[in-house]
């Protein structure tokens, strides 16, 4: 059965880097009788730009006339688009799917919500009720074995006579930075990997980036 999983997880994993490749190279297209690329325009500045808490959030843009407390600038970064769905049977969720998800958990232990980015990140923002589980404790249990068993148990794992029992596991949903970051995506692959239900894994595909730019509640504090 495991064989069986990995082999599916491998055919998926490649179906999927199929179509992440197109931020890459484009998609020539047909438009008013000229051949176009669709693609993702970065300016050449923006490749080094440091990937980090400050430089993604901070900010603000729009004509001068808007007043300032409706401004807000998301930079250009780097980064992977990540496709809409990552798996069959791992829903994508939205941000009202985010807000049912947390008035279930409310009343449910069995519910829980990840931020999957490092701790700095967790520390700085992130979206209130949630739980830091780095991406690497689950990929790197090797390199973190001690946070490995931490996550396991905290997502309700147990190993039974060295195997995983996915028994009491909770669903979950797992977040990171936006659209265009590979964390979230890469601990369910691990999860999956496993044998995690995938069915009890949810994919907050927007993460931070859509959250902010809805203007919803974060828990980042003002430096003063």
């Amino acid at each position: 059965m495991k064989t069986y999983i990995l082999f599916f997880l491998l055919i998926w994993i490649e179906a999927v880097a199929d179509i992440r490749v197109y931020q890459y190279t484009g998609v020539e297209v047909k438009y008013e009788g000229e051949k176009i690329t669709l693609e993702r325009e970065i300016d050449p500045k923006c490749i080094n730009i440091a990937i980090s808490s400050e430089n993604i959030w901070e900010g603000s843009y729009a004509n001068r006339d808007i007043p300032k407390e409706c401004k807000a600038t998301f930079v250009t970064s780097v980064g992977q688009i990540q496709p809409i769905s990552i798996h069959p049977d791992v829903e994508t969720y939205g941000e009202m799917e985010v807000m049912h998800f947390f008035k279930k958990m409310q009343n449910d232990k069995n519910l829980l919500l990840v931020d999957t980015r490092d701790e700095p990140w967790f520390v700085y923002r992130t979206i209130p009720g949630a739980v830091n589980i780095p991406h690497d404790y689950i990929s790197k249990p090797k390199v973190y074995s001690e946070e490995f068993h931490a996550a396991l148990e905290i997502l309700g794992v147990e190993i039974i006579k060295g195997k995983y029992s996915f028994k009491y596991a909770k669903t979950v949903v797992l977040f990171c930075n936006g659209a265009w970051c590979s964390q979230s995506p890469k601990m369910i692959q691990n999860l999956m990997a496993l044998g995690y239900p995938a069915k009890k894994l949810k994919w907050y595909r927007g993460g931070m980036h859509d959250w902010l730019t809805l203007s919803m509640t974060s828990t980042h504090k003002i430096k003063r």
